[in-house]
């Protein structure tokens, strides 16, 4: 007799099929798995991106869609399944959402007068002051306003031109043209630049936002106007680059916001190296629309305010959107008097305001009412603007120092670490002041305070509020305190998952799609959980990495019967959730899904069984035959019963070759025929 060769089945390798369904009525299965979106997001690198940066976006399967050179960022268009990979890079110091702001929410409806602009000489008008007004634009064909430049960078214009209206009303409190016509700006001999970050809907992305920033740097701007907010923080890039904007002497103005009196203002007027304008009305008294807070500095007229509006005409409105302008405006007669220095300007800004409220600095008024007169008859006798820069003279020191806070630790998104914080505090004093005596910090919001030696940590999870202040040698202190929020999270989020294993039924072949139900639920008290994915892989390490990010809904497993799987095949199902400060939890649990249906099924399903424990018993019977016959007598043996294996399988199994119960021609003999038609 020839030999034959019995084929065997081996198990193989599985390729888990693998769909997600929303858990939404009148929804049967959810679009492909989300983590194939791209998102939009500044990647900051630890050096100035180079081809080997724009490289590694692409590589990620990203898109770049601009390279800065102020701060070292690429915004992007990420997959969003790259994010981690991306963030785990050691080239990559930070990953963060280019998220949006928008103008402040203004009331369209007096003010130059109220702050004593008209008490201004008449050669004084801030002449030739570059002034950038970061907004919706300028109407570039308004008669009362005469533009120097203009620049757009928001997706799908040409120019500075106007299409939503905000950015004119700014402009013209800024520098409407002293003609006998409309509305007389505060200073209205400034050279006016448009800038167009916001769109026709008066919103606007922070890189957008960030190229804006980067032009006016480029470009030698005296004086940045942002008339908008909505969000308490930015992205780390475009904070960096306000710094750097600062660092290039440019003064920085934005509206506090209007939320009212919740302590609360709105980015980037929170932030160090802007000064935050809060409204008031015609009898100095604060506007209940305008925000309030630690960081608030100075006050300008901010209700009914009457300016120039798109298409060449006259409109009023109230917010902190039209407070902030006046204040830009005076920032644009300092320098224009000769005081060229952006922290000698804000210092005078400071210390004469007229004072409103409780006496000295508040936190619904600032130092004040923003002052011309007061702030002009100062310039006259700052070093900077006289020229004089002689130390020695310090009886006439009277401006206060700067002090700047350093923080460095593991950073994440959104303004949080997670990590130890290490705050560092530097201080300046005035060009020809009397030098920095002392620096002092406070951790309890001012009611105690420590001389500053050398750096520190913060340790404590949660938000931890840092007020500096220095006093120089002529014995002039800081009133309004320099004030930081530093954010620390160093826990993972909470992380549950649930397999509801009533509804797992027995497969009875290959490539039956099983549906497993899967609850989860992810939670984060601190930074908030940022993104959630969930993962199956099997008992031998073949993975889906990624199904998606939904919390809730069924899985679909490929269950098997082959050789090892007889009992049925476990699933490990994984939710990892990371928090916006970087911390990853998992939580995993297992399933298994068994292959026998059980007698109390269709008579087709019954059939099928029966079928599988023919093979199983034949496969008993091959193996007690084995113990001392040859091949030739295994196969006897076994007759019609391999072939029936032979047939129940399916024609994508992997299969190994040993002798065959066949002649050796791939065919049935008679016999096996006639067993599997019997087994059907």
């Amino acid at each position: 007799m020839r030999n034959k060769r019995i084929r065997k089945l081996l198990p193989i390798s599985i390729v888990l099929a693998i769909t997600m369904i929303l858990g939404l009525a009148g929804h049967a299965f959810a679009a492909p798995p989300t983590h194939t979106d791209k998102v939009e997001v500044l990647v900051s690198f630890t050096e100035k991106p180079s081809h080997a940066e724009k490289t590694l976006i692409e590589n990620e399967g990203g898109k770049v869609k601009r390279n800065f050179h102020i701060v070292p960022t690429i915004a992007a268009s990420i997959p969003k399944g790259k994010l981690d990979s991306l963030r785990r890079n050691p080239k990559v110091t930070s990953v963060e959402e280019d998220i949006t702001v928008q103008i402040t929410n203004d009331k369209l409806y007096w003010s130059a007068n109220h702050i004593d602009a008209e008490a201004m000489p008449g050669q004084n008008q801030g002449q030739g002051v570059k002034v950038a007004i970061l907004d919706t634009g300028i109407d570039l064909d308004h008669p009362d306003l005469r533009m120097a430049g203009n620049v757009s960078f928001v997706p799908g214009t040409a120019s500075g031109d106007d299409d939503h209206g905000h950015g004119t009303m700014v402009a013209g409190v800024v520098a409407a043209l002293d003609n006998d016509t409309g509305v007389v700006g505060v200073a209205p001999e400034v050279a006016l630049y448009s800038v167009k970050v916001l769109d026709q809907s008066g919103n606007g992305t922070m890189s957008v936002i960030l190229s804006g920033i980067e032009w006016a740097v480029d470009n030698n701007m005296q004086v940045i106007n942002m008339s908008f907010g909505g969000i308490l923080n930015w992205p780390s890039a475009v904070r960096l680059a306000l710094q750097k904007a600062y660092q290039a002497e440019i003064v920085i103005v934005a509206g506090a916001g209007n939320t009212g009196d919740q302590g609360i203002i709105f980015a980037p007027a929170r932030f160090e190296p802007v000064i935050a304008v809060g409204a008031t009305d015609s009898t100095n008294a604060r506007a209940s629309f305008s925000g309030t807070g630690s960081t608030l500095e100075l006050m300008a007229p901010g209700v009914g305010i009457t300016s120039t509006s798109r298409g060449g005409g006259y409109s009023s409105g109230s917010g902190t959107s039209l407070s902030t302008p006046h204040v830009a405006g005076v920032a644009a007669l300092l320098i224009a008097d000769g005081v060229t220095h952006n922290v000698e300007v804000r210092q005078i800004l400071q210390t004469t305001a007229k004072d409103l409220g409780s006496p000295g600095w508040d936190s619904w008024y600032g130092y004040g009412l923003v002052s011309v007169a007061e702030a002009i008859a100062a310039a006259s006798s700052s070093p900077d603007a006289s020229g004089d820069t002689d130390s020695s003279n310090e009886p006439g020191d009277t401006i206060p120092p700067t002090t700047r806070i350093e923080l460095s630790g593991l950073p994440g998104n959104e303004g949080w670490y997670r990590s130890d914080v290490m705050v560092e505090l530097a201080a300046v004093d005035n060009t020809g002041g009397s030098g920095v005596a002392e620096t002092q910090y406070s951790l309890d919001g001012g009611k105690t305070w420590q001389n500053y030696h050398e750096p520190f940590a913060l340790s404590s999870e949660g938000t931890n509020t840092i007020q500096a202040r220095s006093r120089d040698n002529a014995g002039n202190i800081e009133v309004l305190p320099v004030s930081r929020e530093v954010n620390i999270d160093q826990t993972g989020p909470s992380v549950n998952i649930l397999v509801d294993s009533s509804i797992i039924w027995p497969a009875n072949r290959k490539q039956v799609m099983v549906t497993v139900r899967v609850t989860g639920s992810s939670n984060d008290l601190l930074s908030r959980v940022s993104s959630t994915e969930i993962a199956v892989k099997d008992e031998y390490g073949q993975v889906e990495p990624i199904i998606g990010p939904y919390l809730q809904g069924k899985v679909w497993l490929e269950a098997w019967r082959e050789g090892r799987d007889l009992d049925g095949r476990v699933y490990t199902i994984s939710i990892t959730a990371t928090d916006y400060a970087g911390n990853v939890a998992i939580a995993e649990t297992t399933v298994t899904v068994p292959h026998d249906r059980g007698k109390d099924k269709t008579n087709k399903e019954e059939t099928n069984q029966e079928t599988l424990e023919t093979a199983d018993n034949t496969e008993d019977e091959i193996t007690e035959a084995a113990n001392g016959n040859t091949v030739e007598e295994v196969t006897e043996a076994a007759g019609d019963s391999i072939e029936e294996e032979t047939s129940g399988a399916t024609d994508d199994s992997t299969e190994e070759e040993i002798p065959e119960a066949a002649d050796g021609t791939g065919e049935e003999t008679p016999e096996a025929a006639d067993g599997n038609r019997k087994g059907k």
